[in-house]
């Protein structure tokens, strides 16, 4: 019985690529949201207020958060800046290599991907409804596909809607 729990244990400490670095997600974390953002992207930084919403919300509910930047023109120091100018305190990674985007299959920013721990993704799209296409949005969002995908989860149900269109800037891969 206590070799399964080392198992168990093993298999929750999944090892996720981060850029060139590699970061473990710990067993007891309960979900982590990783944002594909890029500070050029206007839908980006449109985003940033309820990206942070979103971490404030539910960090508070042991969620953990990054910002991924799957591209290999920004410096570490403009991450910086672009977390500080939206007073964001969630920490931000290069993908210069697009590891991460490719792992996870992201193609615009901002995309999302939700991994439980297990390092299952149970949800992979848009935040919500705001953008449904190139160059439209509402104007506020009416489905919040982000919020929905995080509280079933936490919740111990399955995420109705596991995959979304996301609309944004191209992912160069």
């Amino acid at each position: 019985m206590k070799a399964l729990g080392v198992i168990r244990g093993i298999l929750l400490g999944l090892i996720i690529l981060s850029g060139n670095t590699f970061a473990t997600q710990a067993a007891s974390e309960k979900l982590k949201v990783i944002f594909f953002l890029d500070p050029e992207c206007p839908i980006s930084n449109a985003y940033m207020k309820e990206i942070k919403s979103i971490y404030a919300d539910y960090s508070v509910k042991g969620v953990t958060f990054e910002a991924v930047f799957p591209t290999s023109t920004v410096t570490d120091q403009e991450i910086k800046a672009f977390l500080k100018k939206y007073n964001a305190t969630f920490p931000g990674y290069t993908d210069a290599n697009l590891q991460k985007a490719k792992r996870y299959q992201a193609t615009v920013m901002p995309e999302v991907v939700l991994v439980n721990s297990a390092g299952i993704v149970v949800y992979r799209g848009a935040i919500d409804d705001w953008y449904y296409g190139l160059g439209k949005s509402r104007p506020k969002a009416t489905e919040f596909y982000l919020r929905n995908a995080i509280d079933a989860t936490l919740d111990g149900n399955q995420v109705m809607k596991s995959r979304t269109e996301a609309y944004g800037c191209l992912i160069n891969l």
